[in-house]
């Protein structure tokens, strides 16, 4: 097991990580004078789940985790994500069901998910 110290010098990590919502039209990252996604370069809506995309030039993945705001953990929202190089996709479930919400039906102006990971780059 390798610990990863963060110093470019031992170890390259990419950060990734982002707040995403779904106003209405759609999720999308939020970038504004707040929020600043780091190696993420958009969402993607699929009837089951969202696909997050991250080209940062990964050779393994570290961790990463998707959590939602208050709004949504309040109504009982649960995250989980399937993590890759280049993207990863977020499924969304609703109590003890075991099948994935559309996310679409999700919408709310104040919620949303944060995503956070560390994904391994080759030597410099």
């Amino acid at each position: 097991m390798a610990t990863h110290i963060l110093n470019p010098e031992t170890a390259r990590l990419a950060l990734i990580s982002c707040a995403i919502r779904n106003k209405g039209a759609g999720w999308e990252l939020i970038a504004d004078s707040a929020h600043a996604p780091s190696g993420v370069t958009g969402v993607v809506q699929h009837p089951d789940h969202l696909e997050i995309k991250h080209p940062v030039g990964a050779v393994r993945v570290s961790s990463m985790q998707v959590t939602p705001d208050e709004w949504y953990a309040a109504r009982g929202l649960r995250c989980g994500a399937s993590v890759g190089l280049a993207l990863s996709r977020i499924y969304l479930h609703s109590g003890n069901s075991t099948t994935p919400l559309d996310p679409a039906t999700l919408v709310a102006t104040s919620g949303n998910l944060w995503i956070t990971g560390f994904l391994e780059l080759p030597p410099a």
